[in-house]
């Protein structure tokens, strides 16, 4: 390939990132499930957000030359990714590890300020955050379901868009409990 990575998406956009997206894909999800121990679903949300970020990089010319090959490129965010997301698995299955029935509770302990608070973040999330993360958990639709009712081009790109606003609303969560006082 004579022109770079980046000056082919600066100049054909979203066809070019495809290209870039099904020349690596497969290689990423396999090198991650052997080597990051991930489940094929991991891999692909974290390969998806490593084209996500590689693409708004460009546009945002954050990015205006590779020091490494597109795939070094891709390979070293996604397993970032992956990185974050097995962090976060690892503190909600030592959450649901805890048996609240040995504990003496008859079902697990809500706090209802940090309830309340949740509802109010979700309020203050906006648009379309607020409808996906709904239709999730509230109305459990598929991400099929999602991507068509909310127009997004298919269900990995409603994936990958419940996976930033989940992000948000934790952030916007944890900063706001950190500033309220009690």
């Amino acid at each position: 390939m004579s022109q770079s990575i980046v000056e082919l998406i600066r100049m054909h956009g979203q066809e070019a990132l495809k290209n870039v997206y099904l020349e690596h894909r497969d290689e990423f999800i396999s090198w991650a499930r052997r080597q990051m121990h991930c489940s094929a679903d991991q891999a692909k949300d974290a390969y998806q957000q490593a084209i996500i970020i590689l693409y708004e990089n460009i546009v945002n010319a954050k990015l205006v030359m590779l020091q490494s090959s597109e795939k070094t490129y891709l390979f070293a965010i996604g397993k970032n990714k992956l990185r974050e997301m097995l962090r976060e698995d690892v503190r909600f299955q030592n959450l649901d590890s805890i048996d609240y029935m040995e504990l003496g509770a008859e079902e697990e302990p809500v706090d209802p300020k940090k309830l309340r608070h949740a509802s109010e973040c979700l309020q203050h999330l906006g648009e379309p955050c607020k409808r996906l993360l709904e239709e999730f958990y509230y109305h459990q639709s598929t991400m099929t379901r999602i991507a068509e009712k909310l127009g997004y081009k298919n269900e990995d790109a409603a994936k990958s868009q419940k996976y930033k606003c989940l992000a948000r609303l934790r952030k916007l969560f944890n900063h706001e409990l950190v500033m309220r006082p009690e």
